[in-house]
């Protein structure tokens, strides 16, 4: 239930008929505050194309949509995510430590070709 912040407002209600992970079982209810009359009434299927693709999109993205099975996939992909973001820190510290490596190593040969010249 929200209430408007002026008290003149309509009062609206958001009506869950699922668990919470399925946007096609949501609506929204707003009612006149002084005569409880409907002034809107929302369900999913009267939203739009797009509306309606939008809802899908979190709990597909979630995977929520395909419940205990799309959740595990998904729980897989972001592991599999932070897997590759921390084999790409490894391979750049890789990288910078063996060009810190040659570094040196073309110093400590120029000092000693600096040596054999004096």
């Amino acid at each position: 239930m929200r209430l408007p912040e002026s008290g003149n407002g309509p009062v609206s209600f958001a009506i869950d008929a699922g668990d919470g992970g399925r946007p096609d079982l949501r609506s929204t209810l707003v009612l006149d505050r002084k005569t409880a009359a409907v002034v809107r009434w929302e369900t999913f299927n009267g939203f739009n194309l797009g509306r309606q693709l939008r809802s899908w999109v979190r709990f597909g993205h979630t995977g929520e949509a395909g419940g205990v099975i799309g959740q595990t996939i998904a729980g897989l992909a972001s592991l599999a995510a932070a897997f590759l973001v921390w084999t790409g820190f490894a391979l750049a510290l890789r990288r910078l430590s063996a060009a810190r490596a040659r570094r040196s190593k073309k110093a400590s040969l120029v000092k000693a070709a600096m040596a054999v010249l004096d």
